[in-house]
C-alpha cells in the first residue's frame, strides 16, 4: 500500500492511513466539527485513538495539509458489531468546515475503498445522516448500497455546533461486499415482498425460505448494548427461544431505566423462527427497520422502537431506493400503530 496521494482538488492536502502522531489532531477536527456533543466520547481521548490504531480495533484515514493538521478523518472499528467482530463499521467521516467542497470526503471514501477495505475487509458496514445528503452520494458513488433506515437514531445535540437539525437525525444503513457469502435466508411472510426489495440491489447467492418455525423451548440469549450519549439501546438475538416475549420486556425495562428512546431489536434470518419473533415485536409497537448483511456472520434484519413520534418528515434522502425504503418503513409503522 502506499503511503499517500494527492488530493487533485486540493492540490496541497494528503490523504493516507493515519499515524500515531496525528491521534491530537483528529481529537481537534472533531471538536471543531462536533465540539463536546458526539456521542461517543472516546473520540476525545488522545491515548485511546491511539491504542485502537494500534491493536487493530480501529482503520483511521487522514487528510493533512503539508504542516501536518488533519483536516479531514474517516474510521473503521470492528467493536461496533459484537456478534460478528469481524465486521467493521465505516463512521466518523468528518472534514474541517473551510475545507469543505474540495471533494476531500469524496477522495478519502475512495481512498479507504481501493487501498484499505478491499486488501482487508470481507464487508464494511455504516450509518449515514440524513440531515443532508452528501454522505449519502458519496458512499453511492464508491458502490455501498442502502438496506435500512434507523429512525431517529442520533440525539439533536450531536449537531448543535453546526446547527444542521431541528431534532433527532435518522440514518441510513449501508453496506459494500467484498467477498461474497451465499447462505439461505429466512423470511417472514409479512416482510417478504419487503425483504426482497431489499435484497434486490445485488446478487448475494442466497437462497430465500419461508420462515414457517415455531420458537424453541431453548431460553432466549442476546447481546445487549446501550449508547447512553445517543440514548438508543440495541439488542442483538443470538438464540431465539419461547420466552423471547419475556425477554424483551426486561430488555425493554433496563433500556428505559437507562433513559433510551430508542430501541432497536437484530434478529438472525438464518433463524426459521425468526417471523414468530417477529409477531410478538410487531403487538409490542417495533416496526420494521432493514437488513444487516452478516451480523451474526449470517444475515440479520432489524426491527426498531421510538419512544416518541418518528421523525419521518426531517429525513434527507439522496436516492430513489432510499426513498422507496423510507416509504416501506413508515408504512409499517403505520400498520403497528393502528
Amino acid at each position: 500500500m502506499g503511503e499517500g496521494k494527492n488530493c487533485t482538488e486540493a492540490p496541497n492536502l494528503e490523504i493516507r492511513m493515519m499515524k500515531t502522531k496525528d491521534a491530537s489532531g483528529v481529537v481537534e477536527l472533531y471538536k471543531s466539527v462536533y465540539g463536546d456533543k458526539y456521542p461517543v466520547k472516546s473520540v476525545y481521548d488522545v491515548e485511546e485513538i491511539k491504542k485502537q490504531l494500534e491493536i487493530g480495533e480501529s482503520i483511521r484515514i487522514v487528510c493533512c495539509t503539508s504542516e501536518g493538521q488533519v483536516v479531514g478523518h474517516l474510521a473503521a472499528h470492528n467493536h461496533t458489531c459484537i456478534s460478528n467482530p469481524a465486521l467493521y463499521e465505516e463512521s466518523q467521516g468528518l472534514i474541517l468546515p473551510q475545507f469543505r467542497s474540495r471533494g476531500i470526503m469524496t477522495r478519502l471514501m475512495t481512498y479507504a475503498d481501493s487501498e484499505v477495505y478491499s486488501r482487508r475487509l470481507e464487508l464494511a458496514w455504516g450509518e449515514a445522516g440524513t440531515n443532508h445528503v452528501l454522505v449519502q452520494k458519496n458512499k453511492l458513488e464508491t458502490g455501498w448500497h442502502e438496506t435500512g433506515i434507523e429512525i431517529d437514531l442520533m440525539p439533536t445535540a450531536t449537531y448543535q455546533k453546526e446547527q444542521s437539525s431541528q431534532g433527532r437525525v435518522s440514518t441510513i444503513y449501508l453496506f459494500k461486499i467484498y467477498k461474497d457469502k451465499p447462505q439461505t435466508v429466512y423470511l417472514p411472510e409479512i416482510y417478504e415482498d419487503s425483504l426482497r426489495y431489499l435484497y434486490s440491489v445485488r446478487d448475494f447467492g442466497h437462497t430465500f425460505l419461508p420462515a414457517r418455525a415455531s420458537l424453541s423451548s431453548t431460553p432466549t440469549h442476546g447481546l445487549y448494548q446501550i449508547f447512553e450519549g445517543a440514548k438508543v439501546a440495541r439488542f442483538s438475538i443470538t438464540e431465539l427461544g419461547s420466552d423471547f416475549e419475556k425477554y424483551l420486556l426486561q430488555q425493554e425495562k433496563e433500556a428505559l431505566g437507562k433513559d433510551a428512546c430508542i430501541l432497536q431489536v437484530y434478529l438472525n434470518l438464518a433463524s426459521p423462527a425468526c417471523a414468530a419473533a417477529i409477531d410478538v415485536l410487531r403487538r409490542h409497537r417495533y416496526f420494521l427497520g432493514g437488513v444487516l448483511p452478516r451480523w451474526f456472520e449470517t444475515d440479520g434484519m432489524f426491527m426498531q422502537k421510538t419512544m416518541n413520534p418518528p421523525g419521518f418528515g426531517n429525513v434527507q434522502l439522496y436516492s430513489e431506493r432510499a426513498q422507496r425504503i423510507l416509504e416501506i418503513i413508515e408504512s409499517d409503522y403505520r400498520a403497528i400503530s393502528k
